[in-house]
């Protein structure tokens, strides 16, 4: 499997929407974004920090990416929630 689903609504915060949206917005990656956008339906792929560094987004943006990533995996591991 090359994704993580998770609650979505259980874990993001508007502060966590926006960064998802300002990573889309600096992504000029079509897969990359396309994943990103996965983060809103609870999709974690697996695959998404080594296409944010291989598409060459600014630090900040790769940054903001790593953070994502991190909380989600955070609460997946304290939580327990997730879905197979």
């Amino acid at each position: 499997m090359n994704y993580i689903k998770f609650n979505r609504h259980d874990l993001f915060t508007s502060e966590m929407l926006e960064t998802t949206m300002k990573c889309i917005n600096g992504s000029k990656d079509f897969n990359l974004t396309n994943k990103l956008y996965g983060l809103f339906d609870g999709y974690l792929y697996n695959d998404l920090m080594e296409i944010a560094i291989e598409s060459k987004v600014d630090k900040e943006i790769e940054n903001m990416i790593a953070g994502l990533i991190n909380a989600i995996e955070m609460f997946i591991k304290i939580t327990d929630k997730k879905f197979v």
